[in-house]
């Protein structure tokens, strides 16, 4: 795939927003992978802009996980490795089957109505196999179903994860059949909190991320073979059930 210029051209949305938005996709398309550099001067050249909108970006990166800052070696891509990737998914698996669960018995007629645009959204992105429009998607269901919710320290928690969860997203997608299961999941997750039912809401969102975790961890191993011997390891069997 032809990769597309990081050039920012003057549209009618805020510059700095642009910004942030082109390198967001450009590190989780991997154009700058994990643990690269990022030096502002070439960022600048790369975006057309200047290096104050840079610097304002790449903070706002880094409070979305993104990038981090180190004294003496600046920006840099964030690194995700296996036990950290572990410890997110754990965290998720239990707040979102929380968010699921408090949905139901929390949310508004109008949380509903979002909750249904929001899955139109991602439904629509899926049928045109538009990767990135679907994990947008994704990312406002999700928000959608926190706010429905009405717990804000879930939403506080998992707010600092963002651009963390949004890589692993990316991750797992990649691996051969991890999107069509989670199509599947994700409409499983719709109808158990349209339902009304908060056990089967809490057992569908953690079944979710469950098997996201299992493929994400796997592409890890598939790295780790292909880097070694060129041959990428058959795909993980998804979970059944979640654990109760």
């Amino acid at each position: 795939m032809a990769k597309r210029s990081l050039l920012i051209t003057r549209v009618p949305v805020p510059l700095r927003n642009q910004v942030v938005e082109r390198l967001r996709e450009a590190i989780s398309e991997q154009r700058f992978p994990q643990g690269a550099r990022l030096i502002e001067r070439q960022l600048c050249e790369m975006l057309g802009v200047s290096r104050t909108l840079v610097r304002e970006a790449l903070r706002q990166l880094e409070a979305e996980g993104f990038v981090v800052i180190l004294p003496h070696r600046g920006p840099s891509v964030a690194v995700l490795d296996r036990q950290t990737v572990r410890g997110i998914y754990e965290v998720r698996a239990v707040l979102e089957a929380l968010a699921g669960e408090l949905f139901v018995t929390r949310a508004s007629e109008e949380d509903r109505q979002r909750l249904t645009v929001a899955i139109a959204a991602y439904r629509r992105a899926h049928e045109r196999g538009d990767g990135a429009g679907g994990l947008q998607a994704t990312a406002r269901f999700y928000e959608t179903l926190f706010a429905g919710a009405k717990n804000e320290i879930i939403s506080a928690t998992l707010r600092p994860l963002s651009g963390r969860i949004h890589l692993l997203r990316t991750r797992s997608l990649s691996m051969p059949g991890r999107r069509e299961e989670g199509r599947q999941e994700m409409e499983a997750i719709f109808q158990a909190v349209m339902g009304r039912d908060p056990a089967d809401a809490w057992r569908k969102c953690r079944l979710h991320v469950e098997n996201a975790a299992l493929y994400a961890l796997m592409s890890f191993d598939r790295e780790a073979e292909e880097g070694e011997a060129g041959e990428p390891r058959a795909k993980p069997a998804a979970r059944k059930r979640a654990r109760s």
